[in-house]
């Protein structure tokens, strides 16, 4: 099973008519706003109004709360998620047709959220979330900076150190070609919670992460019904993607990844739930039934669409859960070797997370998600959060031969890009 985003037809079809969608959408944004305004609109005969070409407005008027995008798309129906494969395009047509209104639902939404609350954005591309600075593991970022201030084969050295193949609890090697390392402090893992909380709870709709994973939402601006505060991408885009998933990607997979092969990403979240609370629930026509929606238990054995995976585990140290470890089969390149012998099924090993770490492995490389566990013990049940982000090259491209050792990128262009452009700033 090849697990694909949601929108990979869609970006086909955006490459072949960009143009016409950008005009599209804003005749379509132009026209939306124009129906919330024409609840206030009033004679134009009377003083103080705006006539602004398609309908005369009061210039103090206020739009009503009931038309204004966060009402509207907190009105919507939307239909849950029940499919539990081959769902990318599950009630697709609900989350194309509602996706401008959606945006600006959450644009309107992060106003008043951080108007009432304060709540902590991203710091404006820097190295630090608010004036802590206490979001990636101190000895991580502290050589990723040495790396991006003097790209070099010492310093890259000093960055693979703590990024191991081992299990950093148990000592036992780890998959071949999977890779962990503490990415998130406390108060990091704290902070993207605190946001995707805040997210869940603002009456949104949002759409199901992926065509397995039931549970979770997706983080991608681009994206049609998607979860898309500004402070939310931000944080992905800037500390996790720039900072860390794409250089960190070249410099394990030096073979695999070549110029723009990981120009692009998808970032989604997911929930493995043990909570007995009454049982699975089947399909869309149950959960109405019953108020609620299926709980995701287990990952079936998949590929992702992807040139190289992060994973990052978002429990807080009190979240305990049993189960739900991520098993892999044989590394790419051994498939071959492995089928020939018989032992195609052959786990390439396990790996059980704990809060802030993360792992990452090629998207190739065959793996999925053990049952999480509700049969007992003192951390029966419970449930694993994680933050999973997808690095692809241009309109979802994803290159699968490796690069001769002449063809792969240098170490100054892993680190500033292959016209040495890309500069990260530490602030």
């Amino acid at each position: 099973t090849l697990q694909r985003p949601p929108t990979r037809r869609n970006r086909h079809e955006m490459r072949r008519s960009l143009a016409t969608m950008r005009r599209v959408r804003a005749v379509a944004t132009s026209l939306m706003l124009n129906a919330m305004l024409s609840r206030a609109a009033i004679p134009a005969d009377q003083p103080g109004n705006v006539n602004d070409g398609s309908c005369v407005v009061d210039a103090e008027a206020s739009v009503p709360e009931s038309s204004s995008p966060l009402a509207l798309a907190r009105g919507l129906d939307a239909p849950l998620a029940a499919d539990a494969e081959g769902a990318e395009f599950e009630h697709a047509p609900f989350w194309e047709e509602n996706g401008l209104l959606l945006r600006a639902a959450w644009e309107e939404w992060e106003q008043e959220h951080l108007a009432r609350t304060g709540f902590p954005t991203s710091g404006g591309g820097g190295s630090h979330l608010g004036e802590d600075g206490d979001f990636i593991d101190p000895a991580l970022s502290s050589a990723l900076e040495d790396a991006f201030d003097d790209p070099s084969e010492e310093t890259e050295a000093a960055l693979k150190s703590l990024w191991t193949d081992s299990d950093h609890e148990s000592g036992r090697p780890l998959p071949r070609g999977v890779y962990a390392a503490r990415l998130l402090t406390e108060s990091g893992v704290s902070r993207i919670r605190g946001l995707l909380d805040a997210a869940a709870s603002s009456g949104i709709p949002a759409r199901r992460p992926n065509g397995m994973n039931r549970r979770g939402v997706i983080v991608d601006p681009n994206v049609d019904g998607a979860v898309s505060p500004k402070s939310l991408v931000e944080l992905v885009e800037e500390q996790l993607i720039g900072r860390v998933v794409r250089p960190v990607g070249r410099m394990l997979f030096p073979d695999r990844i070549g110029c723009d092969d990981d120009s692009e990403y998808f970032g989604f979240t997911i929930r493995y739930d043990g909570d007995d609370d009454g049982g699975e629930v089947r399909g869309e026509e149950e959960g109405r039934a019953n108020g609620k929606e299926p709980r995701d238990l287990e990952l079936r054995e998949h590929r992702d669409a992807s040139i190289v995976t992060l994973n990052v585990n978002l429990n807080l140290p009190e979240e305990g859960y049993s189960g739900s470890e991520v098993y892999f089969r044989a590394y790419p390149s051994d498939e071959p070797t492995a089928m020939a012998n018989g032992d195609g099924e052959t786990h390439g090993g396990t790996v059980r997370f704990s809060p802030g770490m993360a792992i990452i492995h090629l998207g190739a490389h065959r793996h999925g998600s053990m049952p999480i566990s509700d049969s007992g013990g003192e951390d029966s049940g419970g449930k694993r959060y994680n933050l999973v982000i997808w690095l692809f090259g241009r309109d979802g491209d994803v290159r699968i031969s490796p690069y001769a050792k002449e063809d792969q990128m240098n170490v100054l262009e892993r680190w500033r890009g292959c016209n040495h452009t890309e500069v990260f700033s530490f602030v």
